[in-house]
């Protein structure tokens, strides 16, 4: 196994929640556990994630001299997440604290627990938090943009920082990723794929004659890292299998940035038929085993429409929606707010976006095992006639939305 710097035990333990509705596209308050319930009735899980946008350190150390958050875009974050309250939540572009040393990598996102979700009217308390080395902002000392300049620390904060990196970063630890949880944490299971090089994934896209042999030598195929995730679930094991692949776009003819993301998801779809060239950061070959249910999170930056970045006859997303094991979501996470005058349905379904830009477009997420039973699911995204302060909340929160469902895990 991978040796991950994992988040700790802060709080006791606090049970999921288990009955939840949702209208006009957000999620109502919590239900606690109901007594009387069957012990052998499933166990109700809401998994969630949001790509909160340029979630800096900067951002989530404005507090007041008591600690409580005063960032006014993670504040209405932080209100979206106490609305729809979910038992486990990946969150995306949020800063790494790398310089604290082992067992510290998760501050940030610790505090963003204590000083914006765990205060105000209906706070919510996540006592396990969990982080792992991105690939953001870390530098090849290599020339990969070929821009006859080679990035060191000291263009730091700069275009051409980010464009020598592993993954863009303008700074290390800059656009990572963490996960909060009411439920433990298997970290010391965790697998990740961070250090997977590119050109060792099976049928790669990699763009002829833009890198040079020195650079695909290091080239890593994750823009930030592909972590496999177990939860414990009552007597069960879920697996969250969580990414951000790189953006389309911002290149040239040769389609670097979209080869990388369709190659990005593909790691997942190999890894789901057991892709035995997949080889984790601990030296374990082999992809996913076992037939204990998961679910694939992230901002994946692929729209199900994709025209440009076409490999292999089909749009990046259509590797995972297509998959015999994965379910796709896309019918129960929606919003009023996304439609924005448009009419539900085919051949666009506008009410599947998840992110505001280019007038709405779907990129974000949550896709259970097909064997998991979706009970409920949606975006947060409230028209503005059903719901003012949520509207407004999810405007200053993010260019994204959050995405949640709610499954049902069997007990044994």
């Amino acid at each position: 196994m991978p040796t991950l710097l994992a988040g700790r035990l802060r709080r006791l333990f606090i049970p999921p929640v288990t009955a939840l509705t949702l209208a006009a596209g957000c999620a109502s308050g919590p239900s606690p556990d109901e007594p009387g319930t069957s012990p052998d009735a499933p166990d109700r899980l809401r998994i969630a994630l949001f790509n909160i946008r340029e979630m800096r350190a900067g951002k989530i150390d404005e507090t007041d001299p008591e600690g409580v958050g005063l960032n006014p875009q993670l504040r209405a974050a932080a209100s979206i997440i106490q609305r729809v309250r979910p038992d486990v939540l990946v969150l995306q572009e949020i800063d790494l604290h790398l310089d604290a040393g082992e067992g510290e990598i998760d501050r940030h996102a610790r505090r963003f627990v204590d000083a914006y979700l765990n205060t105000g009217d209906d706070p919510i308390d996540y006592p396990i938090t969990f982080a792992a080395p991105s690939n953001t902002g870390l530098l090849t000392g290599l020339d990969l943009d070929r821009d006859g300049h080679v990035a060191t620390d000291a263009d730091r904060g700069e275009r051409a920082h980010g464009n020598d990196s592993f993954g863009y970063g303008t700074y290390p630890g800059e656009y990572a990723m963490a996960v909060l949880s009411r439920l433990p944490l298997l970290a010391d299971e965790a697998r990740s794929f961070r250090e997977f090089l590119w050109r060792y994934l099976p049928g790669h896209h990699i763009p002829p004659e833009v890198y040079t042999p020195e650079a695909l030598e290091v080239v890593r195929l994750s823009s930030k890292s592909h972590w496999d995730l177990p939860v414990r679930v009552g007597d069960r094991r879920l697996h969250l299998l969580v990414s951000h692949p790189t953006p389309t776009g911002f290149d040239g003819e040769e389609d670097r940035n979209g080869r990388r993301n369709f190659d990005e998801i593909k790691l997942w779809a190999d890894y789901l038929d057991g892709g035995e060239a997949l080889v984790d950061d601990g030296g374990r070959r082999g992809g996913y085993g076992g037939e204990e249910p998961f679910v694939i999170l992230g901002d994946l930056n692929a729209r199900p429409d994709e025209q440009r970045s076409v490999y292999d006859g089909r749009p990046a997303i259509a590797q995972l929606l297509e998959h015999p094991r994965v379910r796709d979501t896309g019918p129960i996470a929606i919003s009023s707010g996304a439609l924005q005058g448009r009419a539900a349905g085919p051949p666009g379904h506008p009410e599947r976006s998840t992110a505001e830009f280019r007038g709405g477009i779907r990129i974000d997420y949550v896709l259970p095992s097909a064997d998991l039973e979706v009970a409920s699911g949606g975006v947060f995204w409230p028209a503005a006639e059903e719901d003012p302060a949520g509207h407004a909340w999810a405007a200053a929160a993010s260019d994204h939305r959050l995405v949640w469902i709610d499954v049902l895990i069997p007990r044994r």
